[in-house]
């Protein structure tokens, strides 16, 4: 579940008994349950017992469920990592928070598990190529929030056009052939905050995107999804080359259709069948 086809991660922390009954019903494409920024310090332990216990009833093939972990830097990896361990058949991945090569490198070698790389670094926006092509990652996902954190931190108290680090990610995802998940919309409540918010994420190329609340799931799928006008076109280009198979010159719509063209239209096709 970790394909351009995951449009929904929905992040559950793992310290609410609650919430993790509630996620076991939720129709998101993954579900990430969460023992680092959505856990304080001292539920750390009681949050790994609880996953635990919740982990079973949460596995479902018909979506991923991710771990994400607390940073290659912190006193709590270890003990993520034998929690993981005890839950790895029920796990899809692992998601590591501040990634970087180094960092990615570092937990390759303690795990079997895929890793879902969370750049959200200076240097792992800078490394994002060499982080999105280890062997074990299998998506990248970008922390806006972080990232905003260390920019204010520098100076840039300002900042909150990321687009280029956005791009970067993407561009490294899409190298690796892998699924590029964007940040959370923190208003909950806000839906056209979230529409527009997606329909920058779509622009930029990712693939999915990180959803904080189960309401966010239906706007986001939809937005990330292929729109029926999108379906429509990549029909008509399918249609078009098959009945003319050895033309040298199609166009569909008064637009040229060569190789990328069609490509681009057999993708949308196959997400479409998902």
């Amino acid at each position: 579940m970790t394909t351009s086809f995951t449009r929904t991660v929905l992040a559950v922390p793992a310290s609410s008994e609650r919430f993790l009954a509630k996620a076991q019903k939720a129709t998101a494409s993954a579900l990430m349950v969460d023992f680092e920024d959505g856990v304080a310090e001292p539920s750390k332990e009681a949050a790994r017992n609880l996953f635990a216990r919740a982990a079973p009833q949460l596995a479902d093939q018909r979506r991923g469920l991710w771990l994400r972990v607390n940073a290659a830097d912190t006193a709590h990896l270890d003990a993520d990592l034998a929690a993981a361990k005890d839950a790895a058949q029920h796990l899809d991945a692992l998601v590591l928070p501040k990634a970087t090569p180094k960092a990615v490198d570092w937990l390759a070698d303690r795990t079997n598990l895929p890793i879902v790389a969370l750049i959200e670094t200076a240097e792992g926006v800078e490394h994002a190529w060499t982080v999105a092509a280890h062997p074990s990652v299998r998506a990248v996902m970008f922390g806006e929030l972080d990232y905003r954190s260390e920019l204010a931190g520098s100076g840039g108290l300002h900042a909150h056009d990321t687009s280029w680090a956005q791009a970067r990610i993407v561009n490294a995802a899409a190298g690796a052939a892998i699924a590029a998940i964007a940040g959370p919309t923190t208003a909950i409540g806000d839906p056209e905050q979230l529409r527009a918010d997606c329909a920058r994420q779509i622009a930029l190329g990712f693939t999915g995107k990180l959803c904080i609340h189960p309401t966010q799931l239906d706007g986001v799928e939809a937005a990330f999804g292929p729109s029926s006008d999108m379906v429509a076109w990549a029909r008509r280009v399918v249609h078009a080359v098959q009945e003319a198979p050895d033309s040298g010159a199609i166009t569909v719509d008064g637009a040229m259709v060569d190789r990328p063209v069609l490509d681009r239209a057999q993708h949308i096709l196959a997400e479409t069948d998902q």
